[in-house]
Formats: C-alpha cells, sequence, structure tokens
C-alpha cells in the first residue's frame, strides 16, 4: 500500500522559518493546520512559541481543542448548521469564527457564550469575502453585530488565494500590496473599533518582505510545501517535507512506461503543468533517511483511481521489479495529507490525523 512519508526535520525547519519571519516583521503567527490536520504535528508549533491556530471546519476546531489548543480561529464562512457545535466550543475555548454577509447574523442570535468573529474580505481572489471597496456591507455587518451581545467584532481576515494562478514574482507581488493596502485602509476606516488585519497564503507569506498594515499571519502549506509551492518560487524542492512511497505494481519495456499502486485517493486529482505536460508527482529516490533526488526528472503522468502511470521512462526502468518501492513529490500536500489520513515518520514513527480519529470512531 501508498504510505506517506514525513521527513521530520524538514517539517521543523520550514515550521521554525516561518515563525521567524513573523517575529522578524512584529507579526503574530496563527498557522493554519488544514494542511497536516494533526495534534502530533500541531504540538511542534508549541515550540516556537505558537499559542493560537487556524482551522478550516468545526469538527477541526472540535479536534484541536481536545488535543489542549485555547484560541482557535474557523477560517470558513460560517454555517448556520454548525451553531450547536459553536456553542460546545465557545465554553471552553477562545473560538472566533468568519462571516462576510449580514444575512448570517440572525443566526448567531443563539449563542451562548463570547463568541469573536472577523469579516472575511476579498481583496480579488473572488472565492469567498466582502470586495474591500464595499464599504457600505462591512459597516452593516459591524453595526448590526452590535445587537448581539455575545459577537464581538475583532477585525478583518484575507486569504489572497489567486497567488497561486501566477508563478510571475511581479504579478504576485501586486497581488500582496494590494492585499496588505487593502487590509490598512479598512484598519484606518474602522479604527474606532482597533480592528486586527490577517492575512496568510503561503506563496506571498513565503516570498515577500514587507508585511506593513498586517497584524499577524495565518498560512498552512509551508509546513510541508509541495511542487505546486516550488513551480511558485515559495521554496526548494529540498524544503518538500512529504513524500509518497508506491510500490510498483507492473512494467511495460515495449511501452517504455511502470504501473504503481499510487492514484487519485491518494494523489488527489490535482496536476501541474512541467514543460507543457500535466504531471501528478514527481520521482524521487526513497532510502533510509527518507528521500533523495532522482538523477532526472521523471514523473507520474497520469492517474486513476488506484493506479498511476510513469511515461518515457528509459533505461533506469530495467532494474524495476514489481514490489519495488518508488518515491513521489506531491502536487499538492494538503490534499495528499487529506487523503492519507497518517504519516510514517523517517524514524518509522506513526503520526496519526483528524482523518484517522474519525475513521477509527466509524
Amino acid at each position: 500500500m501508498p504510505e506517506l512519508i514525513l521527513d521530520t526535520q524538514k517539517c521543523l525547519h520550514n515550521i521554525e522559518k516561518m515563525a521567524q519571519k513573523a517575529r522578524h516583521n512584529n507579526l503574530s503567527f496563527r498557522p493554519h493546520c488544514k494542511t497536516h490536520q494533526s495534534a502530533g504535528i500541531g504540538n511542534w508549533f508549541r515550540d516556537f512559541g505558537i499559542s493560537k491556530i487556524t482551522v478550516s471546519s468545526f469538527p477541526m476546531a472540535g479536534y484541536f481543542a481536545r488535543a489542549g489548543w485555547k484560541d482557535i480561529l474557523v477560517a470558513f464562512p460560517f454555517d448556520p448548521a454548525q451553531l450547536k457545535i459553536l456553542n460546545g466550543l465557545s465554553e471552553k475555548v477562545r473560538i472566533s469564527i468568519l462571516i462576510d454577509s449580514p444575512d448570517i447574523l440572525p443566526f448567531l442570535d443563539r449563542i451562548d457564550a463570547r463568541v469573536s468573529f472577523y469579516i472575511d474580505v476579498d481583496s480579488g481572489y473572488e472565492r469567498t469575502g466582502v470586495r474591500t471597496e464595499e464599504i457600505t456591507t462591512l459597516e452593516r455587518i459591524i453595526e448590526d453585530s452590535k445587537k448581539n451581545k455575545n459577537l464581538s467584532f475583532s477585525g478583518f481576515y484575507c486569504h489572497a488565494g489567486h497567488s497561486y494562478k501566477t508563478s510571475d514574482p511581479s504579478e504576485r507581488e501586486v497581488i500582496h500590496v494590494k492585499a496588505r493596502t487593502d487590509l490598512g485602509l479598512l484598519k484606518e476606516q474602522f479604527r474606532v473599533y482597533k480592528p486586527l488585519a490577517l492575512y496568510g497564503d503561503t506563496p506571498n507569506c513565503s516570498t515577500q518582505k514587507d508585511f506593513s498594515g498586517i497584524d499577524e499571519i495565518t498560512p498552512g502549506n509551508f509546513v510541508f510545501y509541495d511542487l505546486t509551492q516550488h513551480s511558485l518560487g515559495a521554496c526548494k524542492k529540498e524544503d518538500i517535507a512529504v513524500a509518497m512511497v508506491c510500490p510498483v505494481l507492473s512494467k511495460y519495456p515495449g511501452q517504455n512506461r511502470l504501473l504503481i499502486h499510487g492514484g487519485a485517493v491518494h494523489f488527489s486529482k490535482e496536476s501541474l503543468a512541467v514543460n507543457g505536460t500535466r504531471i501528478f508527482g514527481q520521482l524521487v529516490n526513497p532510502d533510509n533517511k527518507g528521500w533523495s533526488a532522482f538523477p532526472h526528472e521523471q514523473y507520474i503522468n497520469s492517474i486513476s483511481q488506484e493506479h498511476g502511470i510513469l511515461k518515457d521512462c528509459g533505461t533506469w526502468m530495467d532494474g524495476i521489479r514489481p514490489g519495488d518501492k518508488l518515491g513521489f513529490l506531491p502536487v499538492h500536500s494538503c490534499l495528499t495529507a487529506n487523503l492519507m489520513r497518517e504519516y510514517k515518520t523517517t524514524d518509522g514513527q506513526i503520526i496519526s490525523t483528524l482523518n484517522s480519529c474519525l475513521k477509527k470512531s466509524n
């Protein structure tokens, strides 16, 4: 079966580097846990002075609350169906939510304890959030929230996810400058409330130097990185901290291709364009220390549900036999980790995740 291998030292280095960057820029650091989804890995952040986290769902918030985290932001537009879970969590930990519409406020009239909220703002990503120039909507959310004694406005949250759509550093800088400028203007416009500005996509948090206007960063993918982050210039390949190890099922010398047990249920169907070709993972050499670079670039060229195919393999394939194990750097480590549900560290330890816990409970 495929295994997701975690290089502990690379992961710790990535955490330390981002924590140092936050300190250097006088930023608070609230890492997003949606990539690793692991209480065990979450504990590693504590060694770097981290005391608050970001999550992407209420089940994830509950999981990390049980692991001892006391300050949790659920960075996902609030779903009224989660009200009961919100009430339960708010009695135990400091819980914050995102709001991006005044229409959600009536559902929060039934919260039982103090809850902080940030307004999710959109600086150009066009996924969620109030457009930063829609001041009237922002004012209405803040004013209407005052009717609820248990609801406390804390500031603005911005995820500039459109930074993933360009590999051009100058274009990504334009995205970053607009986001931090918009946040700075909103802080000034609503200064009477002393709002905080939260911001955090991994490409910009990894590469940008000017964070003026921002109080807190919330990146998540940096903990592992992946081929997508490398393609954007956010990391070196040596920084990628996870690799999938897959057994060889068959080889077809006449077609110069290999078949591995490693498909969409392991890697997802996320792909990346390399030299005009879509790829689903890059071959590395697994060894007793984790993995090392393969002598030349070789990729998973296509996948189905359980299978992956490597094409144009060359003479190196001659020494490969069914049952041999090959390693692959993932295109998107968040999705791969979510699908695999646990990690095997380079020293043989098994680290569970939220999903592995949910699987056991079911």
